[in-house]
């Protein structure tokens, strides 16, 4: 056996032998047929996909003396030298490591010198796209005026980072991932020629392995007979690769779908205990997700698998719907994204956001986006929701909450508070643009079924008499506070603020809220010292006041303050009245706050 590795040693001869590339093969041979050749192509693509092997034969073709329909003839002269790496005429440059000015400079000057034995001096250059920019410019001129006995074959795996202006100097070719079945054929092939008993079962490990690549799956060939002998078995496949047998992939992908998150843990840590590699069974859970998405879409012919597994799957995928498979297609998908040395880790909490989020019927968060913060109420707030009941949120535009009610501790009266309510929260009456919680006594009638009845600022003097007429039409609808219209975009502002003087978008994002708004003047409310001081800044105040006023369409003023720290008091306003309010009053019922009689006439001490 030859001392060459298997990828070398089946490096293909002519056009026709190159693997997948049907559309590319036949431009070029007809081209070298038509003695249409141009001075400069560039092949793009994926590795292992045949762009180097092509642009070697491309520039025996070009050589060849007795071309037979646009093939090489392999016996001429030229034919042999050039397999045996034996002429000057061909050279071929590493653009990795070859990637500066003076080295396309020397190019250039060696670019005039006739051929020295064939016809035409053919120039390879690999990985064109890691040239500099200046290294790129400089081959501008020659690539595109060429001697007309020399000719330039570029590649790249990276078409995206090539200049454009070398790309317009070139024929184009784009190389597509080799499909499975025509890295399998190949491998067999192979097998066949080299004397190596392989299934079909194990050539379908070995592509499938390759992602395409079938460089990769002539290398892992050579690496398994060198590990194995020439008897290759699915196990020792599976061995090699560290993956896991389908069997065990499909019963973890059951317990997945399945939200059986106690066996899925179970059957991961089997798994890795048994030498699995973390990334192969992520890709594995993955791609049996991605089956049964094609399945379940009626795609059949497109999953590369076997019958008995197709049957299983097809199963599966028929009792989960498309939206269930898709999300947890994504979510293991971002599980493989993350770091490398921290898979398991990545592929737990996979588990447990995919099981524990769906289950509850809730959305599971994808990468990057924020978690909500659980809000803690502070002073009656808490005292109300550790009492159980539901506090509403007290808008920044509405006025304070209504004075304390001294009320009559007496049995008839509270009958008649009790007549009073019911016989308004009986008329339909228009609901306020901001629902204003009641203290005291009204705290436990706050959160009735009509909390617009409860709180609504009608007059004292309204006729609450069953007779009244209903509101108009136009009286129902209410807009929502200037506060809600602010939060309810608060993440677009923040989202606009992106690229701003200090990175204000990631102040604003990660612990901000507004927290209320009055008299055109903003609070927003800080849970770090470091991230209000650095708003509070002269410029980067002034950088989010003119945002809010492009974004919002309102000039606002803005007041930062630190979490637990009161926020700035504003002039008192006129206390709503409420039917609550009229009836307790109209019971004997006295006020006690700024808005009482003994308010006024003690000030301070009053209250």
């Amino acid at each position: 056996m030859e001392p060459q590795v298997i990828y070398r040693r089946w490096r293909p001869r002519t056009l026709s032998e190159i693997v997948g590339q049907e559309t590319v093969t036949t431009t070029l041979r007809n081209a070298v047929r038509t003695g249409r050749v141009g001075h400069a192509y560039l092949f793009s693509g994926p590795r292992g996909t045949g762009k180097t092997s092509t642009g070697r034969i491309l520039a025996k073709a070009v050589n060849c003396e007795n071309p037979v329909d646009g093939e090489p003839c392999g016996a001429c002269a030229s034919c042999l030298s050039i397999a045996r790496g034996e002429t000057l005429d061909i050279i071929e440059i590493d653009a990795a490591s070859n990637r500066g000015v003076d080295d396309i400079r020397a190019l250039r000057e060696r670019v005039g010198y006739a051929a020295a034995s064939l016809k035409r001096k053919v120039y390879i250059i690999d990985e064109v796209h890691m040239l500099t920019d200046v290294a790129s410019n400089a081959l501008l001129k020659t690539l595109e005026e060429p001697p007309p006995h020399v000719m330039f074959v570029l590649a790249t795996t990276e078409l995206h980072k090539v200049l454009p202006t070398i790309v317009s100097r070139c024929q184009c070719f784009a190389f597509h991932r080799l499909a499975f079945g025509a890295i399998v054929s190949k491998l067999r092939r192979v097998c066949e020629s080299e004397g190596i008993e392989a299934g079909d079962e194990t050539l379908s490990l070995i592509a499938r392995a390759a992602g395409g690549s079938l460089r990769d799956a002539e290398n892992l060939l050579q690496q398994l007979i060198a590990s194995h002998g020439t008897t290759l078995l699915p196990a020792d496949v599976r061995a090699e690769l560290g993956v896991v047998e389908d069997a065990s992939v499909l019963r973890l992908t059951e317990c997945v779908i399945s939200r059986d998150l106690p066996g899925a843990l179970r059957l991961l840590h089997e798994a890795i205990e048994a030498g699995v590699d973390v990334r192969h069974l992520g890709r594995q859970i993955v791609e049996s997700l991605h089956d049964m998405v094609l399945l379940k879409s009626g795609c059949r012919e497109l999953v590369e698998a076997g019958p008995e597994h197709v049957e299983t799957m097809q199963r599966l995928a028929d009792n989960t719907r498309m939206e269930d498979l898709a999300r947890a297609m994504k979510q293991f998908s971002l599980a493989l994204a993350g770091d490398a040395s921290r898979q398991l880790l990545a592929l737990e909490l996979a588990l447990v956001d995919w099981s524990v989020f769906s289950h509850a019927g809730g959305a599971v968060p994808d990468a990057g986006e924020e978690m909500p913060r659980p809000h803690r109420p502070t002073g009656r707030s808490a005292s109300r929701s550790q009492a159980g009941l539901a506090a509403p949120r007290r808008s920044a535009t509405a006025s304070p909450a209504p004075a304390e009610l001294a009320v009559p501790h007496d049995h008839a009266a509270v009958r008649g508070v009790a007549e009073s309510v019911a016989t308004a929260e009986a008329q339909p009456t228009p609901q306020p643009a901001a629902v204003v919680p009641a203290p005291g006594i009204g705290e436990g009638l706050a959160d009735r079924p009509s909390p617009a009845a409860a709180s609504s600022p009608i007059p004292a003097s309204a006729d609450m008499s069953p007779t009244s007429e209903p509101p108009s039409a136009a009286a129902e609808t209410v807009p929502a506070s200037e506060l809600d219209r602010v939060r309810s975009r608060w993440k677009e502002y923040v989202a606009s603020l992106r690229g701003s003087t200090g990175n204000l978008d990631a102040l604003l994002r990660s612990a901000c809220e507004p927290a209320s708004l009055t008299d055109g003047v903003l609070v927003l409310r800080f849970a770090y010292e470091l991230h209000r001081g650095k708003v509070e800044e002269p410029k980067c105040r002034q950088v989010v006041e003119e945002q809010l006023q492009r974004f919002y369409g309102q000039p606002y003023r803005i007041s930062c303050v630190l979490a637990g720290q009161p926020e700035p008091k504003s002039a008192p306003a006129a206390a709503p009245t409420s039917v609550l309010v009229d009836a307790l009053v109209a019971q004997g019922g006295q006020l006690k706050g700024p808005e009482s009689p003994a308010a006024r006439e003690g000030g301070d001490d009053a209250q």
